[in-house]
Formats: structure tokens, sequence, C-alpha cells
């Protein structure tokens, strides 16, 4: 079953956010209900949004863009652990190990 850790500092995405638009930052929790922003906004900015509307990824790299996430599966160097946002510039080791003894 798709899971989420949700905690201050956690990146998130809301359903139905378009690709072009960064993740949210999760600045506090309480109850049902999360405090989210973006880097760039003005210290104080803030929404609040409910758990539900939090998009929960199916399967580990669905929360990066598509093109990424295409990328990353395609490498064959995807994590295991479900808090990752794998870049051009991240190897993991279990994967690189596996490659290099084949």
């Amino acid at each position: 079953m798709a899971s989420l850790t949700i905690r201050p500092g956690s990146q998130v995405r809301l359903k139905g956010q378009d690709d072009h638009v960064p993740d949210f930052v999760v600045t506090r929790c309480d109850r049902d209900r999360c405090w989210i922003r973006q880097h760039d906004w003005a210290p104080d900015t803030e929404l609040t949004v409910s758990f539900k509307q939090l998009l929960v990824p199916p399967e580990a790299g669905a929360t990066l863009t598509l093109a990424l996430a295409e990328r990353v599966k395609a490498s064959g160097l995807l994590a295991a652990h479900s808090d990752h946002r794998a870049g051009s510039n991240v190897i993991y080791m279990a994967a690189h190990r596996r490659r290099r003894a084949t």
C-alpha cells in the first residue's frame, strides 16, 4: 500500500499539481492538516491543506516529475526507500554495486 511520511521539512505535492510547479515544503502539522509553503514565498506566507489534498505516490519515484521519474527508472538507480528525490547527481550505492557485479 502506498504511503507518505509527512513531517516539518518534508517536500510534498498536491493532487493535480502541475509538473512545472515546485514541491511544497511542510512547515508544521496538526491533526488532519498541514501548513505548506514554497521556498521563494514571504516568510509568513503559508497554505493550510488537509492531508487528503496531498498526493500519495503509488510507487517509489512517483512524486518526481514525469520526465525525471522516467530517467531515474531507466537508469536502474531507483532507491528502495520512500523518502528520496533523485536528481542527475545522485547515485545509490546498492544499485552501483549491482551494476559493477554484472
